[in-house]
């Protein structure tokens, strides 16, 4: 019985291991045929979204080529071989997302525009099936100092330049992730700063003038034959947010075109042109401002000037009125001038500038010879100095007449019937005589007061002479 129920228990234990051991042997072979079934199939599950990107990274990044080209057709690289297509260029489109107007520098040359730069190119290096990693449809690889050979940068990227650059655009935009979709679309995105060098158009019409930009962009290593440009939609895009646009602002975006040109090959290379996007970006400036600053000012200092012809020429405050005006006049331009740059070409303000400085001018300038004719006391109006150097000039000519006489009388050379003129210098300028040679200022520029004469001569003198400051003043009104 022992034995018997030895053997039974034995029996009904083994019986329980036998049916457990067949539980376990089936849960594995169901757990083996989903496996294969799984395999056969193709899939595989991951537990979360972040071990299927994990998964897809590793296998995507295994053994790329950051400096490699991406192949032009993708996902079948066997026809791709046979077909020959692997010479072909890849193809980059460009987008510019132009956020708003920072800064317009007429006198260097040079703007600053805070953009969004945007590449889109296909590389099917990194396509993949997204039924294989829990149908994940977008990854996010990072590119460093715009480059994809940059020391963390995980992907190629087009070395798109800003071929009239200030700042190279690989450092003026931040650093940010490769958007990167199955069939291996690539869409990179970037903030920042574009900075180019303009030849600026349209400036002569300043303040009124509509400022005309050409942004020049291409790759700076890869020609023709192994990259090719497109515009991305239209090229270009304005605004996006809540804070694009320009308020208080002196220049304002107007218009933006777009348009890829194809430089000729060098004689080096006569198979590789070179394709570039440029860009004409037309600015608004605020022209009233200087309408407000500038414009009326002159004209309002122009007027003051032209008030000095009615003032008495007694009055010391004529002068002074138009020296002020024309102060003012060229202390407005030194204002417009330090806006525009130093160049041979005039702008329509400038021209004006030059008409009122000519004007203010003129009003110093009359005010100076009316006064001068309204005091004036003399007979004419040879300065004194003048009139000294002559005295002394026929003085020294009389000199040498009588030496030459009395040598020629001591060497019996001298005619019984001749004589020797003597010339009678005499002052017949202003009142009174002096002798001969003696500088004498002209009255006029004594020190006096008005109407302040010493002879009768002076009176008759100066109403002369104001007859014509009185003519000189009625012409200027």
């Amino acid at each position: 019985t022992t034995d018997t129920t030895g053997g039974i228990l034995v029996s009904q234990g083994t019986e329980d291991v036998i049916s457990q051991t067949n539980g376990t042997l089936a849960l594995n072979a169901s757990s083996e045929g989903k496996g294969a079934s799984e395999a056969k199939n193709g899939t595989k599950k991951y537990g979360s979204l972040s071990e299927a990107q994990t998964a897809l990274r590793i296998k995507l990044l295994e053994n790329y080529d950051r400096g490699a080209i991406p192949p032009y057709i993708p996902n079948e690289e066997e026809d791709l071989l046979d077909e020959g297509n692997v010479s072909e260029p890849v193809t980059i489109q460009v987008g510019i997302n132009f956020h708003r107007v920072l800064d317009v520098d007429v006198v260097k040359s040079e703007i600053d525009l805070l953009t969004w730069m945007r590449f889109v190119w296909t590389d099917t290096r990194l396509a993949w099936n997204p039924e294989d990693y829990n149908g994940l449809d977008k990854m996010w690889f990072w590119v460093e100092d715009g480059a994809g050979l940059a020391e963390t940068s995980e992907i190629w990227t087009p070395d798109i330049e800003l071929w009239n650059q200030k700042e190279s655009i690989k450092t003026s935009f931040s650093n940010s992730f490769a958007a990167v979709d199955p069939d291996g679309s690539i869409f990179w995105s970037r903030p920042g700063h574009l900075n180019p060098i303009c030849k600026f158009q349209g400036l002569h019409d300043f303040p009124f003038d509509n400022l005309m930009c050409v942004i020049e962009l291409g790759s700076w290593s890869y020609s023709g034959k192994f990259m090719r440009l497109e515009p991305f939609e239209e090229g270009y895009s304005i605004g996006g947010s809540e804070t694009s646009g320009e308020a208080f602002s002196e220049f304002r975006l107007k218009n933006i075109t777009a348009e890829l040109r194809i430089y000729p090959p060098y004689p080096s290379d006569p198979l590789a042109d070179w394709p570039v996007l440029l860009y004409t970006i037309s600015f608004n400036r605020s022209w009233q401002p200087y309408i407000r600053g500038y414009l009326i000012a002159q004209i309002l200092f122009n007027c003051i000037g032209f008030a000095c012809f009615w003032m008495p020429v007694q009055s010391g405050e004529r002068l002074g009125l138009a020296i002020t005006a024309m102060l003012s006049a060229v202390a407005a331009d030194l204002v417009v001038v330090s806006k525009l740059p130093s160049a041979s070409e005039l702008t329509w303000m400038q021209k004006f500038s030059m008409v009122s400085q000519i004007y203010a001018a003129f009003c110093v300038l009359e005010g100076v010879v009316v006064s001068y004719f309204y005091f004036q006391t003399s007979a004419d109006l040879v300065p004194g100095y003048l009139r000294c150097f002559f005295c002394n000039a026929r003085r020294l000519s009389s000199f040498k007449r009588r030496r030459y006489a009395q040598r020629q009388k001591s060497h019996g050379l001298d005619n019984s019937g001749s004589s020797v003129d003597t010339l009678n210098l005499d002052d017949s300028h202003g009142s009174g005589n002096s002798p001969a040679g003696t500088f004498r200022s002209a009255p006029s520029f004594r020190p006096r007061d008005a109407d302040d004469f010493q002879h009768k001569s002076e009176i008759k003198h100066n109403r002369y002479w104001k007859k014509w400051a009185q003519a000189v003043d009625d012409f200027s009104r």
